[in-house]
């Protein structure tokens, strides 16, 4: 997945989406600057809408009240950010060229040019450089008190798929909607599924999130507004179908998740309410949503039409292999004695038997990386069978002679 493929992707879901892993293990976050200022039309922005969204350094530092102008060839529109760092613009017209501009402690930041659809909305971001946050959540923990916390409707759930594995990335802000600091009764603890492999909390995340084995524990107090949690792991897996689950330690406002789709994969959870397909810089994605689940729920997502490759191939080679060893151990049986022209022919019929063998072999490695066609290797792997059963039936007669 290319890196403006990501981007293009985060856009949409006003998250940070990882680039391609192999292992969730030393993941980073891109830059979020990568994506300031391009426009994406949507349809879940009302039609004749642009939503603008100022941060500085890191998504969850938004600027909050603040100017920002949105251009045309004939006026132009203002409106400050709310507390969720979004300015709004409603009621423009279709085929408007525009363009979103503000300025954060003297640095311009300018959108590219676009033009209004004739239906749906406009959604863009506007990255500042980092520095000191802008928002109550990275006030000093004083004063805490007792409390609860939620995760926000701004957190995400990403999966990514590579050679027969399964990237997870977990993107949440914890939320004190309070005015001072909290302590829950307990920690917030995720047990990542059986199998995750190469657990990692990822940059950026606040050092309040922990890892040990398969456990992140996420200690308070928390801070008013929200605590950026972030990690990944990655899962293998054979079939072509692959179900996680997710306990979540406290309630979600609301569900939503990015999947690249690979082949004819689909994706389902007793969670999700509405999905759809998003195509971006020729990639695909699934992006779904469901309604807030409550503190203890399970997110169970099941994935089906996984490409994978088939486990008979190898199995093949491995009985092949089996064979050729338990021929030349009897053929080892019968010593070295005989007319010299019946050891040449065995040697000879050995000869075909190896080299056969071997093309088989290379045809199975050309077939698993997608380099014949299946019409070829099919007819290719029916005479090699067929040649090298012929040969074992020589060497039987070779040997009774």
């Amino acid at each position: 997945m290319s890196l403006r493929a990501v981007v293009l992707a985060f856009a949409v879901m006003a998250v940070a989406t990882p680039a391609s892993l192999a292992s969730a293990q030393g993941a980073t976050m891109p830059d979020p600057r990568q994506m300031s200022g391009i426009p994406l039309p949507v349809a879940d922005v009302p039609s004749g809408t642009v939503t603008v969204r100022v941060v500085r350094g890191s998504l969850s530092n938004v600027v909050q009240d603040h100017p920002v102008e949105l251009l045309g060839p004939a006026t132009t529109l203002k409106a400050d950010t709310s507390g969720n760092g979004r300015a709004e613009f409603q009621g423009i017209a279709p085929g408007t060229r525009l363009r979103a501009r503000t300025v954060v402690n003297g640095e311009r930041l300018e959108s590219q040019e676009f033009e209004m659809p004739v239906s749906g909305g406009i959604r863009l971001m506007l990255v500042a450089a980092g520095g000191e946050s802008v928002t109550p959540a990275d006030a000093a923990p004083t004063g805490v008190q007792p409390g609860s916390v939620v995760f926000s409707d701004q957190s995400r759930f990403v999966f990514e798929f590579n050679d027969d594995g399964l990237s997870v990335f977990s993107i949440l802000q914890v939320l004190n909607a309070a005015e001072a600091p909290v302590q829950p009764a307990e920690p917030l603890v995720f047990d990542l599924p059986d199998g995750a492999e190469g657990a990692a909390v990822l940059e950026g995340s606040s050092p309040q999130a922990t890892l040990a084995g398969r456990r992140i524990t996420v200690t308070g107090p928390f801070a008013p507004g929200t605590t950026l949690v972030q990690f990944a792991y990655s899962l293998e897996y054979s079939g072509d179908t692959l179900t996680v689950e997710q306990r979540l330690p406290a309630p979600l406002l609301q569900l939503a998740v990015l999947a690249q789709k690979v082949g004819d994969m689909h994706v389902a959870s007793p969670q999700i309410a509405r999905h759809r397909e998003m195509p971006a810089q020729g990639q695909t994605y699934i992006v779904a949503q469901g309604p807030a689940m409550q503190a203890g729920d399970t997110l169970t997502l099941t994935f089906t039409g996984l490409p994978h490759s088939p486990v008979w191939p190898r199995n093949l080679a491995l009985a092949l292999a089996a064979l050729v060893l338990a021929a030349g151990a009897w053929a080892s049986l019968q010593g070295s004695h005989g007319p010299a022209a019946a050891e040449s022919r065995r040697k000879k019929i050995e000869g075909r038997r190896d080299r056969l063998f071997a093309e088989l072999t290379e045809l199975e490695e050309q077939h698993r990386a997608g380099r014949v066609d299946k019409e070829r290797y099919v007819e290719r792997r029916r005479a090699l069978v067929s040649a090298l059963e012929r040969v074992y039936a020589e060497l039987d007669e070779t040997a009774a002679a």
